[in-house]
C-alpha cells in the first residue's frame, strides 16, 4: 500500500510534463476519389519512391468564434496558450508548403479544430480544399477535440456560449474527400476508424481512438461540461483491425496505422504519468499490431515531436512497433514532417521541417515558445483539477502514514506549491521533451539534477511542523528518495530519449528530427 501512496505522489508531482487538437460539391455530388495512384503520370509504371507531408494538431478556430475579446478568452488562453486566433492563418501558411512540395500523400493524425465545432470543421475543410483541387490526397483521422465536443463555445467578452457541436455523422460527411469515402475505403462499423489504400501497394488503418461517448454534457443532465482526453481503441475496433491487416498482408500489401493518441510509450512510464496521451493497454494493441504485421504508426495528440520503439523479444525473434509521433502546428516546436518511403514501402526516411513565420507574426517558434513558457501556471492548474479526486481519496491512507501535509488542502494550493519548487525544471524538461532528441540538448542533464533538488525543498516545506526539527531534514531525504525512485527512471528515459531504458536488451534511442527508419516486406 505504501508504494501505491509513493507511486500516487509521484504521479501528482509529475502530472504537469503534460502541459503542454458538411461541404458538398456542386450539385451535392461528392468527389470520392483519391486522384493519386502513387505511379509515374509519363509511365505509368510504380515509383521508385513517395513523398508523404504529415502535420498533425492543427487546432483551428473559425474567427467567428471569438465575438469579442474579454476575459473567457484570455482565461482559456491562460490555460492553453496555442496559436488559436491565428490557427487558420498557421494552416494555410502549411498549406502553401504543401503545394510547394507537390508531395503524394498528406497526413493529419488528429486534432482538427480547437474544441470541435461545427463551424471551425467547416473551415479546416475549406482550407484543405486547395490541397485536394491540386490532386495531392490528404488522410484525416479525429482527434480528442474534435467530436460532439462539451467545450466549444463562442466567447463574447467575459461571457461563453454554447457552438454547435459536430457528431460523427457530420464529420464523416464533412471528410468524405479525405478518406471516408473514397471507393477502396472499409469502414469500421463500431467506429470511426476506416481503412484506405492511398498509393498502390500501402493500405492506411485509420484509426479512432477516441473517447468522446463518455464526455460530459450540462445540456444532458450531468453537473459540468467535460471533454475526454484519454484514449483506447475499442475491443470490436481491434478485432477489425486484425482482420483488414491479414487481408491486405495476405494481398502483399504494407500495413501502415495512424491514430491521434500515442501507440507505444514515448518514455519509460509515460502511460502511467500521463496516462490520456497513450492509448489505453498499449501493450495489448501494440503486441496485436505486431502480430498482424503492422511495424508503424502515425500519432499526434501530445504535440510531441518524437519518434519511439516497442520491442518485444520472442523464441522467434525480436520485434518492434516503431510510433512517429508529430508536434502541433499551432504550439512550439511548431514541426510538419517529410517521409520518403521507397517503392516497397520498407524504408521509411522522416526529416523535420519548422513554421518559420506567418503574415501575422515574424517568429512563430520564439511567440509559441514565450506563450508556453510564461502559461505554465494556468496548464498545471487545469491538470491539478483533473486529477484532484484521485489526489484526494488517498488523504486518509496519506493520514494514516504521518504524510498528511504532503497533499494540499485544495488544488490551488498544490498548484502554487509545484509552481513554487518545480516549475523551472518541469518547464524546461517539458520544452526539450517537445522538440525532440533531448539527448543532445546541453541542459538535459542538468534538468535532472535540478528536478531533484526541488522535490528535496518541496518535502523540506510539506513535512515541517509534521516531524521534529532535527529529523526533518532526515525524513525529507527519504520521502524525497521514495518519490524519485518512481520519478526519476521516467525523467531520465525521457531527457536521454531513451525508450524501454530498465532492458539493456530493449532499449533504443532514435532520431526524432531525421531517422531512416526500416520496416518488414509485406510479405514477412
Amino acid at each position: 500500500m505504501k508504494n501505491n501512496i509513493i507511486q500516487m505522489l509521484a504521479v501528482v508531482v509529475f502530472m504537469c510534463m503534460a502541459l503542454a487538437s458538411c461541404t458538398k460539391d456542386d450539385d451535392n455530388i461528392i468527389d470520392n476519389s483519391s486522384t493519386n495512384t502513387g505511379r509515374d503520370p509519363k509511365t505509368e509504371e510504380p515509383k521508385s519512391e513517395y513523398n508523404i507531408f504529415v502535420m498533425s494538431d492543427i487546432h483551428v478556430m473559425a474567427p467567428e468564434l471569438l465575438v469579442q475579446k474579454g476575459t473567457a478568452f484570455e482565461n482559456y488562453t491562460k490555460v492553453d496558450p496555442k496559436l488559436l486566433e491565428e490557427s487558420g492563418e498557421v494552416l494555410e501558411t502549411v498549406v502553401d508548403i504543401v503545394l510547394e512540395k507537390k508531395p503524394d500523400l498528406v497526413l493529419i493524425p488528429g486534432d482538427l479544430t480547437k474544441d470541435g465545432e461545427l463551424v471551425s470543421h467547416q473551415l479546416v475543410v475549406s482550407i484543405l480544399e486547395r490541397i485536394r483541387t491540386a490532386g495531392i490526397p490528404t488522410v484525416v483521422i479525429p482527434g480528442n477535440h474534435d467530436i460532439d465536443n462539451p467545450e466549444g463555445v463562442y466567447y463574447q467578452g467575459d461571457q461563453t456560449r454554447p457552438a454547435e457541436r459536430t457528431s460523427t455523422q457530420q464529420f464523416a460527411q464533412l471528410y468524405a474527400n479525405y478518406g471516408y469515402a473514397w471507393p477502396e475505403t472499409v469502414r469500421d462499423t463500431a467506429s470511426l476508424s476506416f481503412t484506405c489504400e492511398p498509393l498502390d501497394g500501402l493500405v492506411l488503418i485509420c484509426l479512432d481512438s477516441n473517447l468522446y461517448e463518455e464526455n460530459r454534457y450540462v445540456d444532458r443532465g450531468d453537473t459540468i461540461n467535460q471533454n475526454q482526453t484519454a484514449g483506447r481503441l475499442r475491443e470490436a475496433t481491434l478485432e477489425w483491425m486484425w482482420q483488414r491487416a491479414d487481408v491486405a498482408r495476405a494481398a502483399g500489401k504494407q500495413v501502415v496505422a495512424m491514430m491521434h493518441h500515442n501507440a507505444v510509450e514515448h518514455y519509460d512510464g509515460q502511460a502511467t504519468l500521463q496516462s490520456p496521451y497513450v492509448v489505453k493497454d498499449y501493450k495489448k494493441v501494440a503486441e496485436g499490431m505486431m502480430q498482424h504485421g503492422i511495424h508503424l504508426v502515425l500519432t499526434g495528440h501530445q504535440h510531441l515531436q518524437d519518434i519511439a520503439q516497442y520491442r518485444k523479444v520472442t523464441e522467434a525473434k525480436t520485434d518492434s512497433l516503431i510510433d512517429i509521433s508529430t508536434g502541433a502546428t499551432v504550439s512550439y516546436p511548431n514541426v510538419w514532417r517529410t517521409i520518403t518511403v521507397n517503392r516497397d514501402f520498407t524504408q521509411w526516411e522522416v526529416s523535420t521541417g519548422y513554421i518559420k513565420s506567418i503574415p501575422s507574426i515574424a517568429d512563430v517558434q520564439q511567440e509559441c515558445y514565450k506563450r508556453s513558457t510564461s502559461n505554465i501556471a494556468g496548464g498545471l492548474a487545469w491538470h491539478v483539477n483533473d486529477y484532484w479526486p484521485t489526489i484526494k481519496s488517498y488523504s486518509t491512507v496519506l493520514w494514516l502514514l504521518g504524510l498528511s501535509k504532503m497533499v494540499p488542502e485544495t488544488p490551488q494550493k498544490a498548484t502554487d506549491l509545484l509552481m513554487e519548487y518545480l516549475s523551472t525544471p518541469f518547464t524546461e524538461a517539458y520544452m526539450i521533451h517537445n522538440a525532440g532528441n533531448e539527448n543532445e540538448n546541453p541542459r538535459s542533464q542538468a534538468v535532472i539534477a535540478e528536478f531533484e533538488d526541488g522535490v528535496k525543498k518541496l518535502c523540506l516545506k510539506q513535512l515541517e511542523g509534521q516531524v521534529a526539527a532535527e529529523k526533518l531534514d532526515e525524513q525529507a531525504t527519504l520521502v524525497q528518495g521514495m518519490l524519485m525512485k518512481y520519478i526519476k527512471p521516467s525523467l531520465t528515459s525521457m531527457l536521454t530519449d531513451t525508450n524501454q531504458a530498465s532492458d539493456a536488451t530493449l532499449s533504443s534511442r532514435t532520431d526524432d528530427l531525421h531517422a531512416v527508419l526500416t520496416i518488414p516486406l509485406p510479405a514477412q
